[in-house]
């Protein structure tokens, strides 16, 4: 090999290094910790938190489905109750999976809802039973002071009475 195809396979070496690094440049990792408690618990329940998301806009769903505004699911995080009080912390990607055109990722995905579910489990047989739900809107009902970290900005109350 001659020394300019030496030179040549060195640069373009560095610029696929270089390439790769900025291509898997890592997003944070954003948390919410829903704290709450439940009124009138009921045996054997947890509580379930569920992010939803945006459709995604560029995403191409099959026509008449209106698949393109449904809210799509997303991380969750599941507790069983011990006793009345609760936290459950969830955790969520921040890179939202498109490449922008200088190869950064973009880390602006952050959920649209957060759905808080009280359940009943009645045993292997009967399955669970939904006490009650509550949907949280995204970013407006949460507290952050660094933007990374979330927390309701008052504690839930959900009731595991019947109506």
């Amino acid at each position: 090999m001659t020394v300019g195809a030496a030179r040549i396979v060195f640069h373009l070496s560095c610029i696929s290094l270089i390439t790769c690094s900025l291509a898997h440049a890592q997003c944070p990792v954003n948390s919410i910790v829903i704290k709450g408690r439940v009124e009138h618990a009921p045996r054997n329940a947890s509580v379930r938190v569920l992010l939803l998301y945006p459709p995604d806009p560029h995403k191409k769903h099959p026509p008449g489905t209106d698949m393109e505004k449904n809210d799509q699911s997303g991380e969750s995080a599941e507790a069983v109750l011990d006793g009345e009080a609760f936290t459950i912390p969830v955790e969520f990607l921040t890179n939202d999976r498109r490449t922008v055109m200088n190869f950064n990722s973009a880390c602006n995905r952050k959920p649209r809802t957060v759905v808080v579910t009280l359940k009943q489990n009645d045993g292997p047989s009967g399955g669970d039973q939904e006490q009650d739900r509550v949907s949280l809107d995204f970013p407006h009902d949460f507290k952050s002071d660094d933007s990374h970290h979330y927390t309701l900005r008052s504690d839930l109350v959900l009731n595991g009475q019947q109506p």
